[in-house]
């Protein structure tokens, strides 16, 4: 057995904690619990398939991040006896003409091969868009990958919490003193690395969502997640209830306030994609998002007793269950399914 303090309780070092946990190693987590948490604020879509990075170790990571997905999502959820919102209902991909649209769908179902977990990958008519998901408009035609889910965020870390616990691990709602560091040090800090340590070097962008309800009630069926044209993108969150998103701001500030102007663009595109109801614009969600060199998540030592995890940017909900899975493993001198060399790169 080993002894780990893991600083950061977001969804990288809630993961990499649960898994040290559950393999009989001695697990403490320290978390502020600061607003702006991204893995909170997060929409949760589960879909790198449609990426269009071209990033290979990027890609690598959030594919197999989506292939662990359904297990470890089943083993989390019998072990806690708590549900995470994960659901695997679809995703629709728009496109502005139909050119676009074949194009796309060569891209996307050129990676079936590799990950036959996208299961089918199908092109959707407008009138087939609409009879799909009632509320969205049929603009435009689309591209259906039938594999892509969701999750909720905050459901998924108060699982892990509870597995951690369960374990036999510890969780400690406040900032680290650094003299209750015991053994290697994970370092999850997020948006809030360089409190601690400066390297990596990490920067940050504000997210901002807009989560609304549609006053339609007459169409209430469960419905795929929607990557929309440009970065928009729509999950549903409850019955006739989504969230739309998302902004990009670099920023070196830590402030979650929400701004008018986002909000008002966002209620915007919203009215774009949903032109025949009216909408109830009901809150903003503001998340910090971490991003490291390259926009590749770092992972690997930084000191002889340091382990840091960071960069997961908007693919932190895809890839942090695996890389969970692939540090406790890395850790425990194991064979990792990942070369987790490509991602040390300092």
């Amino acid at each position: 057995m080993s002894t780990y303090t893991v600083i950061g309780g977001g969804i990288a070092g809630a993961s990499i904690a649960y898994h040290l946990a559950k393999t009989g190693n001695s697990v403490t987590v320290f978390d502020r619990s600061d607003n702006g948490q991204a893995t909170s604020a997060s929409a949760g879509i589960i879909c790198p398939w449609v990426s269009q990075r071209r990033n290979k170790k990027w890609y690598r990571l959030v594919q197999e991040g989506a292939r662990y997905y359904p297990d470890f999502i089943q083993e989390l959820e019998e072990t806690t006896k708590q549900a995470t919102g994960y659901k695997r209902s679809g995703a629709i991909c728009l496109f502005k003409d139909e050119r676009i649209q074949q194009l796309a769908y060569e891209r996307i179902s050129a990676k079936q091969d590799g990950s036959p977990e996208m299961g089918d990958v199908r092109k959707l008519t407008k009138a087939e868009v609409k009879e799909m998901h009632p509320h969205l408009t049929d603009s435009y035609p689309a591209v259906f990958v039938e594999g892509g889910g969701q999750i909720r965020g905050e459901s998924l870390l108060s699982a892990l919490k509870e597995g951690i616990h369960l374990h036999g691990g510890k969780w400690i709602q406040q900032d680290l003193n650094p003299e209750e560091e015991k053994g290697t040090v994970i370092y999850t800090a997020g948006a809030w690395a360089g409190e601690y340590y400066d390297v990596p070097l990490v920067r940050h962008q504000r997210a901002e969502l807009l989560h609304l309800k549609l006053e339609d009630e007459s169409h209430s069926k469960e419905t795929p997640v929607v990557m929309g044209l440009g970065p928009m993108y729509i999950v549903g969150t409850d019955s006739n209830q989504f969230a739309i998103g998302t902004t990009h701001e670099d920023t070196e500030d830590f402030s979650i306030a929400p701004s008018r102007e986002n909000q008002q663009y966002l209620y915007n595109e919203a009215k774009r994609y949903f032109p025949e109801t009216t909408i109830r614009n009901q809150f903003m969600a503001v998340g910090l998002r971490p991003f490291t060199r390259d926009s590749l998540p770092y992972i690997g030592w930084t000191d002889d007793h340091v382990f840091a995890v960071n960069g997961l940017g908007s693919s932190g909900l895809t890839a942090g269950p695996v890389i969970g899975r692939e540090v406790a493993a890395y850790l425990a001198g194991k064979d990792t399914v990942l070369n987790l060399d490509d991602y040390a790169y300092l």
